[in-house]
């Protein structure tokens, strides 16, 4: 390729000579913020759907394919958004290590499939929320919500005390207020610095 454009992230109080960085020619084009949030089997029980709504586990492998489109579709807009075919995006997602009961699909009565949580628990430190999207038509409606919060009670069954996520802090779709209304506090933040070369 004539051009590459590289990313390099980096803690927001690196160790790293962040002015050497800039000198020659990286720049920080996004910052993220990874959150967290203590869940207790007492406290944090499977919520109640919204009306009209209604979840589903990730079971089958068409339902696979499912998320793979929801993802697809609902992250499109989204900073860097690579698209990815399903057999890559399995690879990409790590899919031969994943436990698909801790994936969900979120539909609703007029749209149909709309939403999706997908989740891991091979973290030592806490259980992971790696992906949450709902489609631009469904949005305002408590589906991101109420999948974040379905992702607890489950974690929090599990035995697990703490869950966390990534999160774009530029992020279009107000996910880092939903995120702050569900308990989610700042673990860390990470700048996303960028250099174009060639």
């Amino acid at each position: 390729a004539a051009r590459a454009v590289v990313h390099l992230h980096l803690n927001a109080r690196p160790t790293t000579d962040t002015a050497l960085l800039a000198e020659r020619g990286w720049r920080v084009v996004r910052s993220h913020h990874v959150l967290r949030r203590a869940v207790d089997p007492a406290a944090d029980l499977p919520p109640r759907a919204p009306a009209g709504v209604s979840v589903r586990a990730c079971a089958t492998e068409a339902d696979r394919v499912r998320v793979h489109e929801l993802y697809q579709q609902a992250f499109a807009g989204h900073f860097d958004f690579q698209p990815r075919p399903y057999r890559l995006w399995l690879s990409d997602i790590d899919a031969e290590g994943l436990d698909w009961s801790l994936v969900w699909i979120a539909a609703t009565d007029d749209l149909g499939d709309a939403g999706f949580l997908l989740a891991r628990d091979d973290r030592e430190a806490m259980g992971w929320i790696r992906a949450l999207g709902v489609l631009g038509e469904a949005r305002g409606r408590g589906l991101g919500g109420f999948l974040l919060r379905h992702a607890f009670a489950h974690f929090a069954a599990r035995g697990r005390d703490t869950v966390g996520l990534g999160v774009d802090t530029a992020n279009a779709t107000g996910a880092p207020r939903l995120y702050g209304r569900n308990g989610m506090t700042v673990h860390f933040a990470v700048d996303t610095w960028e250099a174009v070369i060639g």
